[in-house]
């Protein structure tokens, strides 16, 4: 049985990389159901666009702002702004100016497997879409070559 926790402002499981990733609630604490994760991401930082064929995203801006692809649609993201992104749906973020801080909820909870295989490959492991690609994947999470399809 899970317990109730307290997780402090730079508390949680930490995976640094371009961007910090802390994982506040783990698969562990909700028996696979869900995630909750804090990101804090620098000026122009981008995540590789992808999709997860089988998990829900959601993006709670805290701070600073970015850009939101989310399939054909593409959102000026601001504090205070949320974003859900069901199974299946293509996106990336685009840090702004000054970043980005999110909270971010993943269900089921199956990401921070893929944060802690990230964050042991070499910077130029990661780098490599081919390896990045196939620890992804291993994970549920497929990055896209050819997206956004059109620029805006």
């Amino acid at each position: 049985m899970t317990k109730a926790k307290r997780v402090e402002s730079d508390e949680g499981n930490i995976y640094k990389r371009a961007n910090d990733m802390f994982v506040k609630v783990t698969s562990g604490d909700t028996n696979g159901a869900y995630e909750v994760c804090e990101e804090r991401c620098p000026a122009g930082f981008a995540s590789r666009p992808h999709m997860h064929p089988n998990n829900h995203e959601t993006f709670f801006v805290l701070k600073g702002g970015a850009k939101f692809l989310l399939g054909d649609d593409e959102y000026d993201g601001k504090v205070g702004d949320l974003f859900h992104i069901p199974p299946g749906t293509p996106h990336q973020v685009i840090a702004g100016d000054k970043g980005i801080h999110m909270l971010m909820v993943y269900s089921p909870g199956t990401t921070e497997a893929m944060f802690e295989d990230m964050t042991a490959l070499t910077p130029e492991d990661r780098a490599d879409w081919k390896t990045g690609a196939a620890v992804a994947k291993k994970h549920n999470t497929i990055w896209l070559k050819n997206f956004p399809r059109s620029s805006k």
